[in-house]
């Protein structure tokens, strides 16, 4: 089952959280191949699942590189009810404190795949911060770009 979705974008939320004005940044990121998978083949044989795995990213903002960490699961979503084809959310953190993200994803991994997500901060200087984040990628790297609002 190909079901390795970006472990990217969780990872985006590195920044130096602490200004308080709208911060951009782009980020690299690269994914561990799934730690667990759940799943198969549907009746018209294409694959469906869920999988969860980690990895860790390299933010620039404001000319600074951040290093962060991230855990991630996803899930395929059935053909006849999906505005995306698969789901994610991500947990990550970096010495600036600790985000989740929620992501909406089209295209296969094996193939690329793009994704659009929203940015909630939990801790340190994230917390009370909402953003948003995109990316795109193929295997275990991926590359995108995202912005914290005040």
């Amino acid at each position: 089952m190909k079901t390795r979705v970006f472990g990217i974008m969780s990872l985006a939320l590195l920044a130096s959280a602490s200004v308080a004005s709208a911060q951009s940044f782009t980020y690299v990121s690269t994914s561990s191949a799934p730690s667990t998978l759940v799943g198969g083949a549907g009746p018209d044989g294409r694959p469906f699942g869920a999988a969860a795995w980690s990895g860790t990213s390299e933010l620039m903002m404001d000319g600074k590189k951040v290093m962060s960490n991230f855990t991630c699961v996803s899930m395929t979503q059935p053909n006849n009810a999906k505005v995306f084809d698969q789901h994610m959310i991500c947990n990550g953190g970096d010495a600036g404190g600790t985000w989740t993200s929620t992501w909406g994803c089209a295209g296969a991994q094996a193939t690329g795949m793009s994704c659009w997500g929203h940015l909630q901060g939990l801790t340190g200087g994230y917390a009370k911060r909402i953003g948003v984040i995109s990316g795109s990628g193929k295997g275990t790297m991926q590359t995108g770009s995202g912005q914290w609002n005040p």
